[in-house]
């Protein structure tokens, strides 16, 4: 498996890269011809006055089944916008997002790359994908995609013609809502009950950690805002919790359960922590915890 500085290799603007990691990586990234005159510059090409940089948005599919080395960088490029090769530093754009893809059942990501992943959505294929460009399209199996895509940004648009898209001041205007979201001490309570009711559940071995509170803290005030509201109600951080730690729940076995040391039979306890699943931890902590009035 290639390193991830040898996929993102090519300086791309105003498009996305997508990855998929389950099949066989090319050595190059080849972009269509229009975009040649803006993708022509590798890492390794000779010097340009075009420096390089990554894409505004990576979409990394089977990102679990690559390499501790691949996921290292990912998480690298994650904490400083920057990747390193042997003959120059890549920078990312400072509003820069990266997008992992995973399929249900599949292994988790390095610990160190999946906590610092913000937020998770987990979607059904029972609920149909409703964003999909023609209806008619057939979802195929994932053996036949392509080792790498890169697709153009088309805005999109409503039934009137206006643009759907948020525009740059839309985002700035938003975080600059967000840091004005009021927070009351009941619902401060509220939201710290909900922390150490996950860390103590019995099904609960490991994830409920210092970062996660703080992206639980930060995603809450960036909902209110997305809500038309200037204060975080409850439903909003339970909206979070669902968000920020179904990925990050690591699930109890049997033989470390805690009631082992006070005279619980293992057979027992194997019966009760049968099918849990970190979604139904959330949902179980979420109706024990009172929410405020």
């Amino acid at each position: 498996m290639r390193h991830l500085v040898s996929l993102l290799h090519k300086t791309y603007v105003g498009i996305h890269l997508a990855f998929d990691f389950s099949v066989q990586i090319s050595n190059h990234v080849q972009a269509p011809d229009s975009d040649r005159n803006v993708a022509d510059v590798a890492f390794r090409s000779q010097p340009s006055p075009i420096e390089p940089k990554i894409a505004d948005v990576v979409i990394l599919k089977n990102l679990e089944l690559a390499n501790d080395d691949v996921q290292i960088q990912a998480l690298e490029l994650i904490r400083t916008n920057r990747l390193f090769t042997h003959t120059s530093v890549v920078t990312a754009p400072k509003a820069f997002c990266m997008v992992i893809i995973q399929s249900t059942g599949s292994p988790r990501l390095n610990k160190h790359l999946n906590d610092h992943i913000f937020l998770s959505h987990s979607h059904d294929i029972e609920d149909g994908f409703i964003n999909l460009e023609n209806a008619s399209e057939v979802i195929e199996d994932d053996r036949s995609s392509s080792s790498s895509v890169v697709h153009k940004s088309i805005p999109q648009r409503s039934k009137d013609g206006v643009g759907v898209t948020f525009s740059e001041a839309d985002i700035q205007a938003l975080v600059k809502e967000s840091k004005n979201t009021k927070v009351t001490s009941e619902v401060e309570c509220y939201l710290q009950n909900i922390v150490t009711f996950l860390r103590m559940h019995r099904a609960v071995d490991g994830g409920i950690n210092a970062r996660s509170t703080k992206y639980f803290k930060r995603l809450v005030t960036c909902l209110a805002p997305l809500s038309g509201l200037d204060y975080v109600t409850p439903s909003l951080v339970a909206i979070a919790a669902r968000k920020v730690y179904s990925h990050r729940i690591i699930l109890t076995v049997p033989e470390r359960d805690r009631s082992l040391q006070y005279g619980s039979e293992l057979t027992a306890v194997k019966a009760m922590l049968e099918g849990v699943t970190p979604e139904a931890v959330i949902e179980d902590v979420l109706t024990a915890v009172e929410a405020p009035l």
